[in-house]
């Protein structure tokens, strides 16, 4: 029965961290709305009366369909590029925290469900960074990044299990 709610409240621990941590990253660094780039009405089309003399219907349809497009594009472009800044920062910003999850964990390990609740938040952490970031964030930042999460994550581990082999 313990080791049941040692793991259960290891999880809860996990998923209540994770999700403090993700809403005070959007309270103190929201993201950017597509709303604020982008008109999200519909466009009306052209009335014939507002197209040239020298073109029929379906030319003034048309005319009104690529200056839509054009429109919808350049607010895209306006807010993906926006957008793109903000995932590179999500990234190096759940990266240190995840970090310093993990850090925490280590120092709270005679409290084994405390402290692998606070390792899984860092570590889950850490992946949605990498997953958000991805398409936005300079491969050689990532890989280094990478390397030096792996490099602590496997410091802790061998520290952890030469702890649990002493006792």
């Amino acid at each position: 029965m313990v080791r049941a709610l040692n793991t259960i409240f290891g999880i809860g621990t996990a998923v209540v961290i994770f999700i403090l941590v993700l809403l005070g990253i959007q309270a103190f660094y929201p993201s950017p709305q597509y709303g604020n780039y982008c008109n999200n009405s519909y466009y009306e089309p052209y009335s014939i009366e507002k197209c040239p003399d020298n073109i029929t219907v379906g030319e003034c349809r048309n005319l009104n369909i690529k200056e839509n497009n054009k429109e919808i594009e350049s607010c895209y472009e306006k807010f993906n590029s926006v957008n793109k800044i903000y995932n590179k920062n999500f990234f190096i910003i759940a990266s240190i925290i995840g970090v310093v999850l993990l850090i925490i964990s280590y120092f709270l390990f005679s409290f084994p469900n405390i402290a692998a609740g606070i390792a899984f938040a860092g570590i889950i952490l850490i992946l949605t960074g990498f997953i958000r970031g991805w398409g936005s964030t300079n491969d050689m930042l990532k890989f280094i990044v990478g390397i030096i999460i792996a490099i602590i994550v496997i410091f802790f581990s061998v520290k952890i299990n030469k702890n649990i082999k002493n006792k």
